[in-house]
């Protein structure tokens, strides 16, 4: 008898992923969708679709109650809204619902994509790890700030209640089917320019999107309750990650690149935070972002859900592929 995982954020770059790995797997895939728009690509999965508000208490009760499993993968991402009420609707409240209703009908286990925001980073010597604390800063983040109240509110279930809950953090995503596109973006940005502007400092975790995916599928049956998961891969500078794109994008145009002085940031930040408001908050959180050395190690993920091992240039000429396959780069 097939296992039946409800899956919400299906039509999103990880929800995706996290959808074709468990088709390949043999569970029986219930997804949770907003609108009926363009959904023929879950179809074509075999997952049963259904149409609703993950702030819909009635709705969530409606598709949880057959399940054996939960992973919510659902969130609203983008970082420029200073209403944080809105990151509370979409975030917390639609955490909060699908807990209550996945104790209420004992659920297996409950899977929370949560993000890697959620933990301080670390330097390429000392990565950053799951015993990790919330950055302060980031308070000033909604996207950042809402996923970790989520998770805390997951962590709490599960220290309290004995809930099943579990937390997979992605760091930055690579490879194929970002349809938005999302983390992909990146990406496109250098493949489509000469010019090509980057932070002088910082980087990130580049992970492989298939690798995440597989990583949280397994913690359904091999995750530990109660416990986080950084599903990191390997950590570059910006010029690093674009000099390799421009390797693999076989470009005959030659770039340039150009470093983006840290002072420029610097000062850009303490004029925001001369003039406090909501979104100059933000917008100061999120530059100081991209300019911090944004590393993680994934060992724990490696050692306890058998997470594989990111190969970059691989990952960066799947990503290409598809973008072209699917007419966002030229053939």
């Amino acid at each position: 008898m097939k296992k039946k995982v409800l899956l919400t954020g299906a039509t999103g770059f990880l929800g995706y992923n996290i959808a074709r790995v468990l088709a390949e797997k043999g569970y029986e895939i219930t997804v949770s969708v907003r609108s009926k728009n363009n959904i023929l690509f879950l179809e074509e999965l075999g997952c049963i679709v259904k149409y609703g508000s993950l702030n819909d208490e009635e709705f969530i009760d409606s598709i949880v109650q057959d399940q054996d499993y939960v992973i919510h993968c659902a969130s609203l991402t983008e970082q420029s809204n200073p209403d944080f009420e809105v990151y509370r609707a979409a975030n917390i409240l639609s955490t909060e619902l699908l807990v209550k209703a996945s104790k209420k009908f004992e659920i297996k286990r409950f899977i929370l994509v949560s993000t890697a925001n959620c933990f301080t980073n670390g330097t390429i010597e000392a990565p950053g790890n799951e015993n990790s604390g919330f950055m302060d800063f980031l308070k000033n983040s909604n996207y950042a700030y809402s996923k970790y109240l989520a998770q805390q509110l997951v962590l709490k279930e599960t220290k309290s209640n004995d809930f099943p809950g579990i937390i997979v953090a992605p760091t930055f995503m690579i490879g194929g089917y970002d349809r938005k596109p999302s983390s992909g973006k990146l990406l496109l940005y250098v493949h489509k320019n000469r010019f090509v502007f980057y932070p002088s400092k910082g980087g990130k975790s580049f992970v492989d999107v298939n690798a995440a995916a597989e990583a949280v599928v397994s913690s359904l049956l091999i995750g530990k309750t109660g416990e986080c998961y950084l599903l990191a891969g390997i950590n570059k500078t910006y010029r690093e990650y674009f000099t390799e794109i421009n390797k693999n994008s076989n470009s005959k145009r030659k770039k340039i690149f150009v470093p983006i002085p840290f002072f420029i940031a610097k000062g850009l930040i303490g004029i925001l935070n001369l003039f406090p408001s909501g979104k100059n908050k933000m917008l100061s959180a999120n530059l100081k972002l991209f300019f911090t050395e944004n590393y993680f190690t994934n060992q724990k993920a490696m050692q306890e859900l058998g997470m594989t091992e990111t190969d970059l240039g691989k990952s960066i000429s799947s990503s290409i592929e598809w973008f072209r396959e699917s007419n966002y780069l030229r053939q």
